[in-house]
């Protein structure tokens, strides 16, 4: 007993939560690389300053000249620029949307991948006793050669399910190491997840209104394009480029110079800021449409979802009507039949669970409360 209680310890320690696996969220390299970000629309009126010197021997006379070179921004650079303090903070708490999304997907397949597993494992001994009662009766001529063979076939297709499982098993374990490295292979606690009621009664109470966060990405874009459209189509029409000043001096004598760099648009045709404008035009055009063409991406999520679990609801009450047989053939065929509609009702969790991460991203409740494991019936807190 006195080595039992601290391997049992140790194995403990080695497991992880779910919770364990969200946090980790925080350190996603997208969401941190938003820390280096820096702002990119400053009120300078100044492209570059730049300073020279120069000096020359003339016969023993000796020149120098120092001074400095402006470059202006054209006026439309200048003064459309936006603060990009909105757009930043949007894009990082998309991004950390995005990372626990990415997470909470992956546990939920992990956690439905273990119930299916399960699940087709008892559905497998049926098929296996089925096939060894199929063989029987085909000896005794109570049935015939294709439903010997049917049988067959479809444990064998039972068992090809039951091995894609594990194949999946292994690649969520191997993406789940890769946020914990620490993690091994079967000791992630089960998730308590909720139920499908308690998604419908998340949708209906609780309606977000406003645009979805894909909406409100694909705006902040195409005011970024129709800002640089404005810059493109400014430094073509700059008249005034640029300032020098400088100081001349020779010997003991002292004068100043002042240069001004003009552009003279209309004396020439820059084809490929016309070029650039017109890829600009297109774009934006282009990302217009798919705005338009998505429309109310938040209604359209929790209208399918709900929709969803209303088939999922007669799936379960047409499940539950069962007719008993005394043929034991009859009982077993019915037993396999029920447990291949419990899978099919997992199955139907999964995609109705799937478009509710979705609808909690685009929601931006991923972003704005990520402090809860939302796939939790007991929502437990993260941080």
């Amino acid at each position: 007993m006195m080595f039992l209680i601290p391997w049992l310890f140790a194995t403990s320690a080695l497991a992880i939560t779910p919770e364990q696996v969200l946090k980790t969220a925080w350190n996603d390299k997208t969401y941190l690389s938003f820390e280096e970000v820096q702002a990119t629309d400053s009120k300078n009126p100044l492209r570059s300053v730049d300073g020279f010197v120069s000096t020359e021997d003339d016969d023993g006379d000796t020149k120098s000249k120092i001074g400095l070179k402006f470059q202006f921004k054209s006026w439309p650079e200048w003064k459309t620029g936006r603060p990009k303090g909105t757009e930043q903070k949007l894009l990082r708490n998309t991004s950390l949307g995005w990372a626990l999304k990415n997470r909470y997907n992956t546990l939920l397949l992990y956690e439905l991948n273990r119930q299916k597993s399960e699940k087709l494992k008892d559905v497998i001994k049926l098929a296996e006793r089925n096939v060894q009662a199929q063989t029987l009766s085909l000896r005794a001529g109570r049935v015939t050669s294709k439903s010997f063979v049917s049988a067959r076939s479809e444990l064998v297709k039972l068992k090809r399910t039951l091995a894609l499982l594990q194949q999946e098993k292994q690649m969520l374990e191997t993406k789940i190491q890769v946020w914990v490295p620490s993690w091994k292979e079967g000791e992630l606690d089960n998730l308590n997840l909720i139920s499908i009621d308690d998604v419908e009664q998340s949708l209906k109470e609780t309606v977000v209104k406003g645009d979805s966060l894909t909406k409100k990405i694909a705006n902040e874009e195409i005011e970024q394009i129709s800002q640089e459209l404005t810059i493109v189509k400014g430094r073509e029409k700059q008249w005034f480029k640029g300032l020098d000043v400088s100081q001349n001096r020779k010997n003991d004598d002292i004068s100043y110079e002042v240069e001004v760099t003009v552009q003279l648009p209309f004396l020439f045709s820059d084809d490929l800021a016309k070029q650039k404008q017109n890829e600009l035009i297109l774009k934006r055009a282009l990302k217009q449409r798919d705005i338009e063409e998505t429309g109310n991406r938040l209604e359209t999520l929790r209208v399918q979802v709900l929709n969803l679990i209303e088939i999922y609801k007669d799936t379960q009450k047409l499940s539950k009507i069962q007719a008993s047989s005394l043929d034991p053939l009859a009982n077993i065929e019915r037993k396999i039949v029920e447990q291949q509609e419990e899978l099919d009702l997992l199955n139907q969790q999964q995609e109705i669970l799937s478009l509710y991460l979705e609808y909690l991203l685009e929601s931006e409740i991923l972003n704005n409360s990520p402090e809860k494991n939302y796939l939790d019936k007991s929502l437990k807190a993260l941080l």
